[in-house]
């Protein structure tokens, strides 16, 4: 094979140089081209948008002349935020005396309310006390309708009933204190419940002075814990009245009085002599009379609230039979009481002071004996 030549390689390099710089010579002139072809039209549409619309142009105007005087007022303002020193005094001057009247105002104002509103406070207590009083006029009517109807029907009651047989009178000897005669004992009755009570305390106290002394003498270690103490008073008193101590007609309970004991009486129910018994000739009570002497004894009777009935009926009796009496009338929570005497006592020995004076020496007259009769 034979061998090209070096000048025919060097024209071959050439043209194809060439023809490249050509190729892009011509692609940039072609993009040049759309270039100037997109850029002319985007001239045009700019152009249309751009076009000026007159009431547009108008609208702007106005705004502008509106922003012209708002700037004008805020100016206005700034100058009337920013006064000179003796625009601020007389502005201060002006503020303090606006307040003044303001307060004086409100202060009158305020009295005025206070005044409204006592005297509205006034008008609902009394439009209260109104309705109230009306209630009570209602109820003060309906009441004495009801009172009137009742009168009417217990007038037409008895005129419709028949006349009662008129009572016997009950006669009430008047008081005259006076003291019972030499040598005449007493016999003592209580008057309650309605009925007439025997009292007999001189054989209640022997057997609780008995009783007593016999009990301290059995339990003397129980009752006597600290002989510095003495006897427990209230230990022995509730051993004591768990044994009934009774008679006929009364039943006794022991209690403690300082350092005695003494003993309290109460009636029982079921005994007493009615209004009845003391009245019937032939009863127990009239028999007890028959074998009472009246010139040995004379009657005290004790009269509780509710036996003044039973009292005048036993009165009525007991001065028929010609007895001395005497009454003493009693409040409702009275209790007939007694000593029982003896050798018990409560509570420490008291201390006697050898230096303390003697008492006074009794005087020789004797005192006077009490009133007991009527």
């Amino acid at each position: 094979m034979a061998r090209r030549k070096p000048d025919n390689d060097e024209d071959g390099g050439l043209d194809s140089l060439l023809d490249t710089m050509f190729n892009v010579v011509g692609i940039l002139l072609i993009v040049l081209v759309v270039v100037q072809l997109g850029v002319q039209k985007a001239v045009e549409r700019i152009a249309e948008t751009s076009a000026v619309d007159p009431a547009a142009l108008e609208a702007m105007i106005k705004r502008l002349e509106e922003a012209h005087k708002e700037k004008l007022k805020v100016e206005t303002s700034i100058d009337e935020l920013n006064p000179d020193e003796s625009k601020l005094e007389e502005l201060l001057k002006r503020l303090q005396s606006e307040s003044v009247a303001k307060e004086a105002t409100l202060v009158g104002k305020e009295g005025e309310l206070k005044k409204a509103l006592i005297a509205q406070k006034v008008q609902e207590e009394a439009q209260m006390k109104a309705g109230e009083n009306k209630k009570i006029r209602e109820k003060l009517s309906t009441d004495l309708n009801s009172s009137l109807e009742k009168l009417a029907s217990l007038e037409a009651r008895l005129d419709d009933s028949k006349p009662r047989a008129q009572l016997p009178p009950k006669v009430v000897n008047l008081p005259d204190p006076r003291p019972a005669p030499e040598g005449i004992k007493e016999a003592v009755f209580l008057c309650v419940n309605n009925k007439i009570y025997p009292l007999n305390p001189t054989e209640l106290r022997e057997d609780a002075k008995k009783r007593s002394e016999y009990q301290l003498s059995r339990g003397l270690k129980k009752y006597v814990k600290d002989p510095a103490k003495g006897v427990d008073g209230e230990e022995f008193v509730e051993d004591f009245n768990q044994r009934v101590l009774q008679d006929d007609y009364f039943k006794a309970e022991m209690y403690v009085s300082g350092r005695y004991p003494r003993l309290r009486l109460t009636p029982r129910e079921s005994e007493g002599f009615s209004i009845a018994e003391i009245e019937n000739p032939r009863s127990r009570f009239q028999k007890l009379l028959l074998m009472t002497n009246p010139e040995k004894y004379y009657f005290r009777f004790f009269v509780m609230p509710d036996s003044f009935e039973a009292y005048v009926a036993v009165r009525r009796v007991s001065d028929k039979a010609n007895y001395l009496s005497g009454w003493e009338p009693q409040a409702p929570d009275w209790k007939y009481t007694t000593s029982v005497g003896g050798k018990v006592k409560f509570g420490p020995e008291p201390v006697v002071d050898p230096n303390a004076p003697k008492p006074p020496p009794k005087p020789a007259t004797p005192a006077p004996k009490p009133n007991v009769l009527d």
